[in-house]
């Protein structure tokens, strides 16, 4: 396994791994197998995370701080008659072995993350205060924001997308059929845009929104459900199901859409 440890200010490299001259912020990761896809797992706790595609076969991690300008500590108060004596931040520790790559932020203030790759690149990146964003990338992408919003434009292969507190907004110019695609969100709106020829099975539910689509749908809902309690005391209630099921073009691809507080939108690509 390859390891490098980045430093505000400085940086620890380890073999194949190395940090671009003159930009303590940007790492690179050297392309040691190119025949086969690589897998890119980012965490960060706050901060942003952006993945952008590019011609080349490395994978560039750079490092955006939020607090200070590159190579400048956030200015504070000293008390009266004292001075501040600096320590070396944490910063970012990549590890990379056998076409995994992983990122990590130990910003104490936290960082935004922007990591370049190539186009065949499947993703996992994870968020707990920031928004995630992604573009042109094809393969498996597993995004997962607890406070932002996720914005994947541009992708093929799989999404899957879960944002506790942010809206979800896709592009898919191609999916694989042979996985299920789930987007869910607890307060945002799910706005998913697919290829007019996809072949689809939907389930889809939103508890206090509405559903939208320019597809020609085949609907299935507003189902009844019958539930007893087996106690002496005989319950009997009847509750409707707010889940949709549908197809697209026949029905393919597995697709869930969950949203509490927030609509579904699915946008036929132009």
């Amino acid at each position: 396994m390859i390891r490098i440890l980045a430093l505000t200010g400085m940086m620890l490299a380890v073999c194949a791994v190395a940090p671009a001259q003159d930009d303590p912020g940007r790492i690179v990761v050297p392309a040691r197998n190119s025949s086969r896809p690589r897998v890119l797992s980012v965490t960060t706790t706050n901060g942003s995370i952006t993945v952008k595609t590019y011609a080349g076969k490395d994978v560039i991690v750079e490092q955006k701080d939020k607090d200070a300008e590159p190579g400048r500590r956030r200015r504070d108060n000293a008390p009266e008659g004292m001075h501040r004596i600096d320590v070396p931040e944490r910063g970012v520790v990549v590890e990379e072995a056998d076409n995994n790559i992983t990122v990590q932020d130990r910003s104490p203030g936290g960082a935004d993350l922007v990591v370049s790759v190539p186009v065949d690149t499947s993703l996992k990146l994870n968020s707990t205060n920031g928004s995630i964003q992604v573009n042109g990338v094809h393969g498996e992408i597993d995004a997962g924001a607890r406070n932002g919003g996720i914005e994947l434009l541009n992708v093929s292969g799989t999404v899957l997308a879960d944002s506790r507190n942010g809206t979800i907004k896709v592009t898919l110019d191609h999916v694989d059929p042979a996985k299920p695609q789930a987007f869910s969100s607890v307060n945002g709106t799910i706005d998913v845009t697919l290829p007019a020829d996809l072949k689809a099975s939907l389930k889809m539910r939103s508890s206090r929104g509405s559903i939208y689509s320019d597809f020609d749908v085949n609907v299935t809902t507003g189902r009844a459900s019958t539930q007893k309690n087996n106690t002496p005391d005989g319950k009997f209630r009847v509750e409707f199901d707010r889940t949709v099921l549908a197809t697209i073009n026949g029905g393919g691809a597995d697709m869930t859409f969950t949203t509490v507080n927030g609509s579904i939108l699915l946008r036929k690509k132009k």
